[in-house]
């Protein structure tokens, strides 16, 4: 069951990174429509590809718990949350700045 919850837990944390990026760009977009059609186009890809690596991650730790091989690593998760701790700082500095 630990599995199934990491996954749950990453992919919730995934909608909120996007709910976050979602946010921004509604305020992004009173300054800058450009701008705010820049990031849409870089966050909903990379939302969709934090789901599938999230998914895929799911699917290769079931396989390799059966076979009893060593689990995959954390760099998946690790940089979804520095890339989740960037957005945030960004949107801290967007916040005090504005």
């Amino acid at each position: 069951m630990q599995i199934e919850r990491t996954t749950l837990a990453w992919l919730r944390t995934g909608l909120t990174f996007v709910v976050g990026l979602m946010v921004l760009l509604r305020l992004l977009v009173h300054r800058s429509a450009v701008a705010a059609a820049v990031c849409a186009a870089v966050a909903i890809p990379l939302a969709v590809a934090i789901t599938m690596l999230s998914w895929s991650r799911h699917r290769q730790a079931e396989r390799r718990l059966r076979a009893e091989a060593p689990l995959p690593d954390g760099a998946l998760h690790a940089s979804l949350t520095a890339l989740a701790v960037l957005a945030g700082l960004i949107g801290t500095v967007y916040v005090l700045l504005m």
